[in-house]
């Protein structure tokens, strides 16, 4: 099944900020025929985010801007409109329910969906408070779980293409990560699963590093130092660099995609019992292979004297 921006209805979940507003624009600005529906729970944050789009757009074609426009997904539906949002809450059930029943309603199923909805709170795991705990599940895994369901039980012949965006830490898990990168895993196991039940479905994981967002942004915030010590300078790509490197990724039939090198490599020395389908996938097996034998053992013996050290020089920050 290829990837393709034209003659889409494409869903972006999580689509009123960081790589899911990405997508929107690059499907609204580079495709003529294809309908976006943004998805988030601020309907705040997707007015804007639609306003922006479409704006910007005018400005870049020089044409006259048409006015206001009603993006929210309900009757009237113009045929002529290609944006649109949908507020929902996507980590509960019953309101994913919801939304398809309207795409549905209104001659709008997807054929690409991308699910893009998370965030992440780095702290120190006893720093935690419950309700974060709940988010980090919430947002990070059921919004895409809810989502997946619902499109497997209404695409029982028809194909699609499911974009997952998982994380790198979902292959490496390190300190300052529990309320996110768990989540992230369970994303990668869903997907391997979902590639040998759904067998009209393509399936695509995207495993991004660091990139400029809002989110990126607030996480420098709470993220505790011995965690900024391990992941090292990852400078943040811009996140149109990053939507870009994933299109040209899935457009060359890679369903296994990074936005970096290290991701890439990261993968290579992760050995389970999953089909990997990444670029040069031979190599990065060897790559691993010898990563493994060679410079993993020294490297996490590294890692666990940094945070050892750490945290006896901080014991008084044990929970922040």
């Amino acid at each position: 099944m290829k990837y393709t921006l034209e003659n889409q209805i494409v869903l972006i979940t999580g689509g009123s900020q960081g790589l899911g507003k990405e997508f929107a624009k690059k499907y609204y600005n580079e495709a003529e025929n294809t309908k976006i529906i943004v998805v988030s729970r601020s309907e705040a944050k997707l007015l804007d985010t639609c306003n922006e789009i479409r704006l910007a757009a005018h400005l870049r074609r020089e044409t006259s801007d048409e006015g206001q426009v009603q993006h929210k997904l309900a009757a009237p539906v113009d045929p002529e409109q290609r944006l649109f949002y949908y507020p929902c809450d996507l980590s509960c059930y019953e309101s994913v329910e919801k939304l398809f029943n309207v795409l549905r309603d209104f001659e709008l199923f997807p054929t690409q969906t991308l699910c893009c909805a998370g965030g992440s709170v780095p702290k120190l795991f006893r720093g935690l408070s419950g309700q974060e705990l709940d988010q980090g599940m919430d947002i990070n895994y059921k919004t895409t779980l809810n989502v997946a369901h619902q499109l497997a039980l209404a695409e029982q012949t028809r194909e699609h293409h499911l974009i997952i965006f998982s994380s790198v830490t979902a292959l490496y898990p390190f300190v300052g990560y529990s309320q996110y990168a768990p989540a992230k895993a369970a994303m990668k196991s869903l997907v391997a699963i979902l590639r040998q039940e759904l067998t009209n479905f393509r399936v695509s994981c995207v495993y991004p590093g660091n990139f400029e967002s809002e989110g990126f942004t607030l996480e420098q915030v709470t993220k505790p130092e011995i965690t900024k010590l391990i992941e090292g300078p990852s400078d943040a790509i811009p996140c149109k660099e990053a939507c870009d490197i994933v299109a040209t990724a899935l457009a060359r039939g890679q369903d296994d995609v990074f936005t970096d090198f290290v991701g890439w490599m990261i993968m290579g020395m992760d050995l389970g019992l999953t089909i990997k389908r990444s670029r040069f996938v031979a190599l990065q097996w060897l790559f691993g292979v010898l990563l493994n034998i060679i410079v993993v053992p020294f490297y996490l013996a590294g890692c666990s004297w940094y945070i050892r050290k750490w945290f006896r020089e901080n014991g008084s920050k044990k929970a922040t």
